[in-house]
């Protein structure tokens, strides 16, 4: 399902976190990608899209879901 290298990074970085901010994923992005801001809001809404991330209310924070781990073993 995951067929972009840097969505794939991300989504191993949110794993290994469980629970990230906004700033953090610009931070992670940051010196790989051109306009980091940009790009981190593409994939989170890509990412939540496909079910395997999703948006914390009350806590700013993304979080990884199961469907998202289990697509990291696969």
């Amino acid at each position: 399902m995951l067929t972009d290298g840097i969505e794939r990074e991300l989504l191993v970085e949110i794993c290994n976190r469980f629970v990230v901010n906004k700033q953090e994923l610009i931070g992670f992005l940051d010196g790989k990608v051109e306009k980091p801001a940009k790009v981190a809001d593409t994939l989170t809404k890509s990412l939540m899209d496909k079910e395997l991330i999703r948006y914390v209310e009350g806590q700013g924070c993304y979080a990884i879901t199961q469907k998202g781990m289990r697509e990291l073993r696969e």
